[in-house]
């Protein structure tokens, strides 16, 4: 099940997610759309308490297939509580992360089988997938810089060391090899402007 009406942004983090699902949240509106942005893990209040599980640093002994179930079960509820019922309601909705992530983040990175992470992904979402994901291509270590830069503290996933980083970061660039025609990689070092644009240009090229 795949929709029109629903856009999805993925890539490690400070790769400038959040600046750009605002400026599309804003484009959208000013078209007269009704827009919805939400977060992964969390948009719900079930799933925001799962998010402080699995982003609390005191939580290091949790083990891998409790991080995948509990980012699903997260999943799982923001697609059935939200996702379902804005998209019905002729909402436009934007998600800063989705599937995509587990892929990456628990495939990848944590070394999950490739096939037990696609039947997680597809009962959690219920086979309900983004018309395009817009992937912010950046570097892990350009990552780290701006992470520095930032001060902003760590948290639980990010402290998984720089060898994790660069195998999700992998793992981003085969699901974007393996999905052309969903996944739209744009470079994250590009000018805000310009990765504004080129997400705009695809949208109303495919049809939004």
């Amino acid at each position: 099940m795949l929709n029109k009406r629903f856009y999805s942004f993925e890539g490690i983090d400070y790769s400038g997610k959040s600046t750009q699902i605002a400026l599309l949240r804003d484009f959208l509106e000013n078209q007269g759309h009704k827009v919805y942005v939400l977060r992964e893990p969390g948009g719900t209040e079930i799933s925001e308490q799962i998010r402080t599980l699995l982003l609390d640093k005191k939580n290091s002994a949790m083990t891998d297939f409790c991080e995948i179930f509990l980012y699903s079960a997260a999943r799982t509820q923001l697609v059935s509580e939200k996702i379902i019922p804005l998209l019905e309601q002729g909402y436009f909705v934007i998600a800063d992360r989705y599937v995509d992530s587990t892929t990456a983040y628990q495939g990848f990175g944590r070394g999950i089988d490739a096939e037990m992470v696609q039947q997680i992904n597809r009962a959690a979402t219920r086979g309900l997938m983004p018309a395009w994901t817009f992937f912010l291509q950046l570097e892990p270590e350009e990552s780290y810089k701006r992470r520095e830069a930032s001060g902003r503290t760590t948290d639980r996933l990010e402290e998984a060391g720089k060898a994790f980083y660069r195998r999700v970061h992998e793992g981003y660039l085969e699901l974007a090899r393996a999905y052309p025609e969903r996944f739209i990689a744009l470079q994250a070092e590009d000018s805000v402007e310009n990765i504004h644009q080129r997400i705009i240009q695809i949208i109303q090229e495919k049809g939004a």
